[in-house]
């Protein structure tokens, strides 16, 4: 598969949705993944690059967290000397970089993505055509320069932001007569509306389905940024199915593919390294042996997943907290990430202030991009601040509006923290209002005592300090921890689906197996050990001639 360089100049993306669209603007990381997303149809995205002004920086203070974690390498242009502001500098920069990767570092790729409308690349894509590469050029209806969208022989398609980024209220009434995609069918919402009613008749609804990014690798498999993804990722799934493990090859096609043409590789080689660095369980159970059919979940012990999790508990919880009914969207770097990373955490993987914040902004981003964080941007004094909320109902959402997560998360956490040897089911109880007063507000110390009314935590000193000691066996710690099958009360009949040496601890009016129920032997209500069959018998086995004919002797006396 061809490699592929995109190109950003997001000088000119930025003030396109400014200067053409009326109402909040969609989030910087939406606008960027949309992009990246088409690229990555035709092929890997070798080469990554955002070119824009130190102007539109301060503007936006989203952007770096959001090119961050797409992957995307920053390149700041000075838009000022001398106090005047000058413009178009950021063309000059992508020309440059774009000829030194064409000639001299990256002569391999043969797919070019262009994300800008400028009159001033018509240069940089005929220098492009003339080496036989494809050049594609992604840019607004309104600012495409007409030398670029009339010559064919500069670019092979141009890909329109209106039709990538549909989410953003456009000012455009309809495309101009001369646009490139004037031919292409209509949307099914642009159709259903221009499709005339019979009279009588109520107009049906198009339901439109809640739009759920691709998922774009923006490392390698084995980063921690790509295995905390597949950690949530999986979170998200097993929740919303109530399941404590789910089959490998339901899981892969049940999220977003990358494209058609990778459809089967996004996640296979992540959940590979997910399962050799033991942030991912993978178990086959019965006689099954192929891959897809390897059950994976989450390993709540690693140290990694562990603290993916609290973090991402603490954000949500922190946006439920702080939202309410007069204040229903928040300032997602003044309300969210700022508090949250002024907190001091004992150990972990994230070492420094700066590390965990760099950690708190990525599942912010995480938990956007799985549709479980709404945001979008406002304008304030001249600057473009992104709000955030909750989606109601998202399986995260309810996770993590669970009554003990965060407490539970809390001492999961720290026994992954903690050396050999050390006790890791105690907590110190300063930690709790260190950790825990921004996200839970005035309510910590209600949930704390709720917690141990209901008998997830108990007090104990250790040494002279004061601290609590976590029961591992309570139904909620092992809701939370994985048995998410047991998630708000709700526990799946089907008793195949649950772990074998575990039925014995379900509460007595969940077993409705009858056999079960009416047995007086304490050892029927535990799963039999599954023993060999086959048609001959023998020696060592079960089944054949031999104990039919036995059975039938038996039931003859």
């Amino acid at each position: 598969m061809p490699d592929v360089a995109l190109l950003i100049d997001w000088e000119n993306v930025y003030y396109t949705l400014r200067q053409h669209t009326t109402g909040p603007l969609p989030s910087t990381l939406s606008i960027l993944q949309a992009i990246l997303q088409k690229a990555a149809e035709f092929g890997p995205v070798r080469v990554k690059l955002a070119i824009f002004g130190q102007e539109v920086a301060a503007q936006d203070e989203t952007l770096l967290m959001a090119l961050e974690f797409t992957g995307m390498e920053p390149i700041a242009v000075a838009q000022r000397m001398s106090g005047r502001l000058l413009k178009g500098r950021s063309d000059a920069v992508l020309i440059t970089r774009a000829l030194k990767l064409l000639y001299k570092e990256r002569q391999d790729i043969d797919y070019w993505f262009i994300v800008s409308g400028d009159r001033d690349l018509n240069a940089l894509c005929k220098a492009i055509k003339d080496e036989d590469k494809h050049v594609y050029l992604i840019a607004g209806d309104k600012s495409l320069a007409n030398e670029l969208r009339d010559s064919p022989y500069l670019r092979d398609d141009v890909f329109l932001l209106e039709d990538l980024i549909p989410q953003a209220r456009w000012t455009r009434t309809a495309l101009r007569a001369d646009d490139t995609q004037v031919d292409n069918p209509p949307p099914p919402a642009e159709l259903a509306r221009r499709t005339p009613q019979r009279p009588g008749r109520v107009p049906a609804r198009v339901r439109t389905e809640p739009h759920v990014p691709a998922v774009v690798p923006t490392a390698s498999p084995e980063s921690d940024k790509e295995q905390r993804r597949l950690a949530v990722l999986l979170l998200d799934q097993l929740v919303a199915l109530h399941a404590r493990a789910m089959p490998r090859g339901d899981f892969v096609t049940s999220v977003v593919p990358l494209s058609q043409k990778e459809a089967s590789s996004v996640l296979e080689q992540r959940i590979d390294a997910g399962i050799d660095q033991g942030t991912v369980l993978a178990k086959l159970e019965g006689r099954a042996r192929a891959k897809a059919k390897q059950m994976l979940a989450p390993n709540m012990s690693s140290a990694l997943v562990a603290e993916t999790i609290f973090h991402l508990v603490r954000v949500l919880r922190r946006i439920d907290t702080v939202t309410s009914k007069d204040t229903r969207r928040i300032p997602a770097v003044e309300a969210v990430l700022d508090p949250l990373s002024r907190a001091d955490q004992p150990g972990g993987l994230t070492r420094g202030r700066s590390q965990r914040r760099l950690l708190l902004e990525t599942l912010f981003n995480i938990a956007e991009e799985r549709g479980a964080i709404q945001t979008e941007q406002v304008e304030r004094e001249g600057r473009q601040i992104t709000m955030c909320w909750l989606a109601e109902g998202h399986p995260l959402v309810v996770y993590a509006r669970q009554p003990a997560a965060s407490i539970v998360h809390l001492f999961n956490f720290v026994a992954s923290t903690r050396a050999k040897g050390e006790r890791i089911d105690w907590v110190n109880q300063a930690l709790f209002a260190e950790l825990l007063s921004r996200v839970e507000g005035d309510a910590l110390e209600s949930t704390m005592r709720r917690a141990v009314e209901r008998g997830v935590m108990r007090p104990e000193e250790h040494g002279k300090k004061a601290g609590f000691v976590i029961d591992q066996t309570h139904q909620e710690v092992r809701t939370v921890l994985g048995e998410f099958d047991r998630l708000n009360g709700e526990v799946r009949p089907a008793m195949a689906a649950l772990p074998a040496g575990e039925l014995e601890a379900l509460p007595a009016p969940t077993i409705t197996t009858p056999v079960v129920a009416a047995s007086s032997d304490p050892a029927a209500g535990v799963p039999r050990k599954r023993t060999r069959r086959g048609r001959r018998g023998g020696r060592g086995r079960r089944g054949g001639q031999g104990p039919k004919k036995a059975a039938t002797g038996d039931a003859a006396d």
